[in-house]
């Protein structure tokens, strides 16, 4: 199926990146930025890394002192398509070739602003490696695409040290999955991995449950309590929805990170804690930061390392090995050779956004295997989510009475909700409560739909 599936990858939208017959590795031209206006006017800057971030800030790689300049401004990044620059929530905006831009690419000559400054992209001779991995899996982490072995090099590079990872994705891409196999492949396996999801603790219980408390702290606490750092000593603490915790938690934070030591609440004991930490957010906490909502420093503090999981509408060259992966799971290895129209599924999928990215795609098989048509017609499955509505024709066969009245609406049932609450969620940015005032639903309810298809990396708000 796989093999029938895959289709060639889009072509570079620029002239940046060149490739070798080794698919282990991608060769980039160095380049460098041209000051032509502003307090650094005619000086050169290198960008010989992945991510170059450009602000007022003091830990940008370069830093413009200019009061119209965010403190964590734009960013320049390296992916498989090229050099692009990506405004950071800025206050002012990032403009290139004059346009105020999120993101754009940039090609020989290209021109952007931000505050007083004006700087000019130039491709130098010399040339990088983009590493890739060798493997088309991490774990339970399957992809052959280039973005996807991307992340497992990086993974693999880092997983066997104590550094600090910050994960960064939408929701359903698969953060917490990539957290327990670093997790897995580290020195660490056998100690504890211990999950808390910022978002959905209750406030005023944040602190105990990461650090701890006394007996008699407040109200209710009988006893003394284990926090998640001390059950964690010797392993791994996985903070979830990172973008979540509040502002008054964040220096506790951070003191953690620093002296990796902890204070139950309520008490004076300080206790030391070997512990190695990972997050993940569904924001970009860059721009929280810029909106001061996110200190900066435990910005830093927590994406020593910094892996960004691609979307499923950007790595749809894994659609096929994902789904014939997923069938495998729930059908068993013969699975692959029962889906009917696999041409017509192929299409289907491409055309797809996945705004529920890879758990989207696996709910979607899921719910296909326990279809009593066989063979599996997957692309029936995901007309909801298509772009043109089905002909009548797709209808017909889709809706044949040749089964029970209930199951047939059943299925259309979760399929129409399953879609419904994906595309809801991501309007609202994952914003429960104003997802359900505008479907004009119980929050609760809303909730319910969430957990039972998997559209978030934790429980929702």
């Amino acid at each position: 199926m796989a093999d029938k599936i895959n289709g060639s990858a889009a072509a570079s939208p620029t002239l940046i990146l060149s490739s070798r017959d080794d698919r282990n590795r991608i060769l980039v031209q160095k380049c460098k930025l041209l000051a032509v206006s502003g307090p650094l006017k005619s000086r050169e800057f290198i960008v010989n890394s992945d991510t170059f971030t450009i602000g007022s800030g003091r830990s940008n790689d370069l830093m413009l002192e200019d009061s119209t300049v965010s403190r964590r401004h734009c960013e320049i990044q390296l992916s498989p398509d090229g050099y692009g620059i990506r405004d950071l929530g800025s206050t002012n905006g990032t403009y290139v070739q004059g346009v105020r831009i999120k993101s754009a690419f940039l090609d020989e000559g290209t021109e952007f602003q931000l505050g007083s400054t004006r700087l000019v992209f130039c491709p130098m001779q010399e040339m990088m490696e983009y590493r890739l991995s060798k493997q088309e899996a991490f774990g339970r982490l399957l992809g052959r695409s280039v973005p996807m072995r991307r992340v497992f090099h990086i993974a693999e590079r880092y997983a066997k040290t104590d550094s600090t990872i910050m994960i960064e994705g939408e929701t359903g891409t698969g953060k917490e999955v990539l957290a327990e196999e670093i997790h897995r492949h580290s020195s660490r396996a056998d100690k504890p991995f211990i999950v808390i999801d910022c978002a959905s603790l209750a406030k005023d219980l944040v602190a105990s449950e990461l650090f701890g408390h006394g007996k008699g702290a407040f109200t209710g606490a009988i006893t003394d309590r284990v926090g998640a750092f001390e059950h964690a000593n010797g392993g791994t603490v996985f903070l979830d929805e990172i973008g979540d915790l509040s502002p008054e938690l964040q220096p506790q934070l951070l003191r953690v990170l620093e002296k990796r030591e902890v204070k139950r609440v309520g008490t004076n004991t300080v206790k030391k804690i070997d512990v190695r930490i990972i997050s993940a957010t569904n924001k970009k906490l860059q721009h929280e930061v810029n909106a001061g909502n996110f200190r900066e420093d435990l910005y830093f503090r927590l994406s020593v390392i910094h892996i960004e999981l691609p979307p499923l509408r950007k790595r749809k060259d894994d659609i096929a090995m994902l789904a014939e992966a997923f069938l495998k799971e729930f059908l068993g290895e013969d699975a692959p050779l029962e889906v009917a129209n696999v041409s017509e599924a192929a299409r289907a999928f491409r055309n797809h956004d996945w705004p529920g990215n890879v758990r989207e795609l696996r709910n979607l098989v899921e719910i296909a295997s326990h279809s009593e048509q066989q063979p599996i017609d997957l692309a029936a499955f995901l007309y909801l989510g298509r772009s043109r509505r089905p002909q009548s024709s797709e209808m017909s066969s889709r809706f044949t009475a040749d089964r029970p009245f209930k199951i047939v609406k059943q299925e259309l049932i979760q399929e129409f909700e399953m879609h419904y609450i994906a595309d809801l969620l991501k309007r609202h940015d994952d914003n429960v409560s104003q997802a359900a005032r505008q479907a004009d639903i119980e929050r609760a309810y809303l909730q319910r739909l969430i957990r039972k298809y998997g559209l978030r990396d934790s429980q929702a708000e």
